[in-house]
């Protein structure tokens, strides 16, 4: 009896061991799987620029202040809606080359992320305004695109 329960145990060990490295690779090849899958999503997206709305969209101004940081305004891009995704965008922008140079700059959510990078890449037209408020204040509506001030934080 002794030398079957030896075999039992042993072969008990090995089938234990087999299902743990099965069950180790199976874990690995869906990490991998699932890595691959968001990295060649991520990687489109960089590629295949899309706008957040269709047009005409939603004109808003958009305040870029003085020392913000890329990061900073590709997340402010985003809590604004003028953007998907704020780290495609920070991608983008380095990517691309483009810099950020405050000012306030008007935006609409029916651009791409590369043309607001763009927009943003050029000395805006409009000075950075006296006093800068924490908030989205509502301006105007305007035909067939409402109009928002946005400001970004410090």
């Amino acid at each position: 009896m002794s030398s079957s329960k030896k075999v039992v145990k042993e072969l008990s060990s090995v089938v234990i061991h087999l299902a743990m490295g099965v069950i180790l690779l199976t874990v690995a090849a869906m990490l991998m799987f699932v890595g691959a899958k968001k990295a060649y999503s991520f990687g489109y997206d960089i590629f295949n620029d899309q706008s957040v709305h269709a047009a005409p969209g939603t004109d808003k101004l958009f305040v870029v202040e003085e020392g913000t940081s890329r990061a900073q305004c590709m997340d402010n891009l985003k809590k604004s809606g003028l953007i998907k995704d704020k780290l495609v965008a920070l991608a983008q922008s380095y990517f691309f080359g483009y810099d950020i140079y405050p000012g306030t700059y008007t935006l609409n959510t029916s651009m791409t992320t590369k043309e607001i990078l763009g927009e943003l890449n050029e000395e805006p037209s409009e000075p950075l305004p006296l006093e800068s408020k924490k908030s989205s204040t509502p301006v105007k509506e305007t035909e067939g695109a409402t109009k928002e001030v946005i400001e970004g934080d410090e």
